[in-house]
């Protein structure tokens, strides 16, 4: 029923840079620094039997994962609104972008542009200090909880415009029709005929269809609700959650002490070291939103691309103990 083919051929390019050096070393101090940088950009050169791309995997009916001829492997394609000759964003008459499902447009791909770390060990007589910083810079990854969080409204970053104090503009609906009244700007306590007056208005930019500028105020739940959240139909566009995975990440940081070896050879060790450690400590800097920017479903570099069903990754802290005899 099926049959194992190489399917293309990929052509890469790329360097792997190492650097070791201690730049401080006398009798009682010795300063290390190490640090490594790679880099890689690849090209689909042919697909088999003629074929112009692949398609690796489709998420929720709405991302495809592909790579096309000409073009470095893993590109990320959804679902995105409607822009104008000039770009903007075209939104309909509730004031929403309007979501062309005609066809998929290229938002990112999975690809880091170069990955790497560095690392430095400070040793003061029987002392020690070593720590890693690792990075990556680009590679773009299908946020799918944040898809569904934003949705529904729990997580901080769907907290915009959802009141004054979150940014949210202020407006009545006309008649207090909410189901289908025009919703109308004002500052004033109430509205021209009494209406009760919401906070959590939100002006999407972009234009209207007629080319003007956008001007209608959408309630943000009603926003959150129908441009987020699972498939492709409605309103609903992937775009905001295929997101850069760039990070600077404290990797690990261990102190430790070797004990004299007089001390050691009483418990038959040449040598006998105890440390602390903690590994996967704090992000420096990272661009993906409330989730671990590891937190990919797996190691292959297409389960890299997608945050879905995994576990929360997690942080480590230990003592060691270590002897030579």
């Amino acid at each position: 029923t099926s049959i194992l083919l190489n399917v293309g051929e990929l052509q890469n390019n790329g360097l792997d840079i190492s650097v070791y050096g201690t730049p401080v070393e006398t009798k009682d101090f010795r300063w290390d620094l190490r640090g490594n940088l790679s880099f890689n950009k690849n090209k689909v050169n042919k697909l088999q039997n003629g074929l112009t791309e692949l398609v690796h995997t489709t998420w929720d009916g709405a991302v495809e994962l592909k790579s096309i001829v000409g073009e470095s492997m893993g590109d990320l394609y959804a679902y995105v609104p409607k822009e104008d000759a000039n770009g903007n964003k075209i939104v309909d008459e509730e004031g929403l972008y309007i979501v062309d499902y005609t066809e998929r447009k290229k938002v990112g791909n999975a690809m880091p542009k170069a990955i790497g770390g560095i690392g430095t060990s400070f040793n003061y007589k029987n002392f020690f200090v070593d720590a890693t910083v690792d990075f990556r810079i680009g590679g773009a990854v299908l946020n799918q909880p944040y898809q569904y969080m934003m949705n529904i409204g729990n997580i901080v970053e769907s907290l915009d415009y959802r009141d004054a104090a979150h940014g949210g503009l202020t407006y009545y609906f006309e008649g207090n029709d909410v189901a289908g009244g025009k919703t109308i700007a004002t500052r004033a306590s109430a509205g021209s005929n009494g209406e009760k007056v919401y906070d959590n208005g939100v002006i999407l930019p972009g234009v209207k269809e007629n080319g003007s500028a956008n001007d209608i105020i959408v309630p943000s739940d009603f926003y959150y609700a129908e441009q987020y959240g699972w498939g492709s139909s409605g309103y609903v566009t992937y775009e905001k959650s295929i997101i850069d995975n760039s990070y600077v990440k404290f990797r690990e940081l261990s102190l430790g002490y070797s004990l004299p070896k007089v001390i050691a050879s009483k418990l038959a060790c040449k040598n006998l070291t105890l440390s602390v450690y903690g590994r996967n400590l704090f992000y420096i800097y990272k661009k993906m939103p409330s989730m671990d920017a590891e937190a990919t479903d797996g190691t292959s570099w297409q389960s890299q691309t997608v945050i879905g069903g995994s576990t929360a990754t997690t942080r480590t802290f230990g003592l060691s103990l270590r002897a030579s005899f």
